[in-house]
C-alpha cells in the first residue's frame, strides 16, 4: 500500500474531535470512502507501526479533511503532527441514486464524519436531505455546528432532543434513502427503523489493521453465515446484506 506525505494545512478542534485538512489532488474522493493515515516518520521510526483508518470528512476537489477523536497512541501522535502520511481513498462508499427522492443522513458520535462529504455530494446532485446527529452529551455535539439545520439528540439531554439519533429523526417514513454511520447497535436500530426505505446504506466502524484486506481483522457478519471485510467490500454496506 502506497503512502503519500502531506502537510497538515489546518487543524481545528470541534468539541473533543480534531479536524485536520490537507491538500489532495491524486484522484477523486467518494463519500463513505476512508483513508489510512499516520504521523510522518515511517520507516525511520515505527511509532506508530500501523496506520489508522479515518472516513473522509469533506473534500472540495482541492482540500481533504479528516475528523477523529484521540483514543490511543496513533491518534495522539496524529493530533500533534504537522506532516502525515496518507493513502489514496480506499473502500466502497455510499451509492447516490437521484431517483430515490428525499434522503435521511444519520450519524452517531464520531460516526458523523462521512456525512459531511455525503451531504456535499447530495447537494451537488440536487437531492434534498435531512441530517440527524446523536451524541452522548453536549461536548461532542459541538460538531453539529458544521451541519446547519441538523436535528441533534444527546443521551443525557444536555443538547437537542433527549435520547438517541432516532429520537432526533422521530420517523424515517417517507425517505427514499437512508444513510447512516455509527456504532453497530445504532446501525442495527437504523436498519430496523428504515425497513420501508427503498435504499438503506450503513457505514460500519470496524477496527482495521491493514486497510488492504490481508489481515481479516475488520470482518462483519453477513446473511448466510459468512463474513466479509469492511476495508474491501465496505465500509459501506446495504443494510440487507448485514446479519444484524
Amino acid at each position: 500500500m502506497k503512502f503519500y506525505s502531506v502537510e497538515v494545512e489546518q487543524r481545528e478542534e470541534l468539541g473533543p474531535y480534531t479536524l485536520l485538512e490537507y491538500r489532495w489532488s491524486l484522484g477523486p474522493v467518494r463519500p463513505g470512502q476512508f483513508v489510512m493515515a499516520r504521523a510522518a516518520g515511517y520507516p525511520a521510526t515505527l511509532d506508530p507501526f500501523l496506520a489508522r483508518p479515518f472516513s473522509f470528512y469533506d473534500y472540495d476537489g482541492k482540500m481533504a479533511s479528516l475528523l477523529f477523536e484521540v483514543r490511543g497512541r496513533g491518534t495522539a501522535l496524529l493530533d500533534l503532527a504537522s506532516t502525515m502520511e496518507v493513502t489514496a481513498p480506499l473502500g466502497n462508499g455510499f451509492r447516490i441514486d437521484p431517483g430515490l427522492g428525499r434522503a435521511a443522513l444519520l450519524g452517531g458520535g464520531i460516526g458523523v464524519a462521512p456525512l459531511k462529504i455525503l451531504s456535499r455530494s447530495l447537494d451537488a446532485a440536487g437531492i434534498p436531505h435531512d441530517v440527524f446527529l446523536g451524541f452522548a452529551d453536549a461536548s461532542p455535539a459541538a460538531v453539529a455546528a458544521d451541519f446547519p439545520g441538523a436535528g441533534v439528540a444527546t443521551m443525557d439531554g444536555s443538547a437537542g432532543t433527549p435520547g438517541t439519533v432516532l429520537d432526533a429523526a422521530d420517523s424515517l417514513e417517507g425517505y427514499g434513502a437512508v444513510y447512516a454511520c455509527g456504532p453497530n447497535p445504532m446501525l442495527a436500530a437504523v436498519k430496523r427503523a428504515a425497513r420501508e426505505s427503498r435504499l438503506c446504506q450503513l457505514s460500519v466502524e470496524e477496527r482495521m489493521g491493514c486497510g488492504n484486506g490481508s489481515c481479516n481483522g475488520c470482518v462483519v457478519p453477513v446473511r448466510g453465515g459468512d463474513y466479509i471485510r469492511s476495508c474491501i467490500e465496505g465500509p459501506v454496506f446495504h443494510a440487507d446484506v448485514l446479519a444484524w
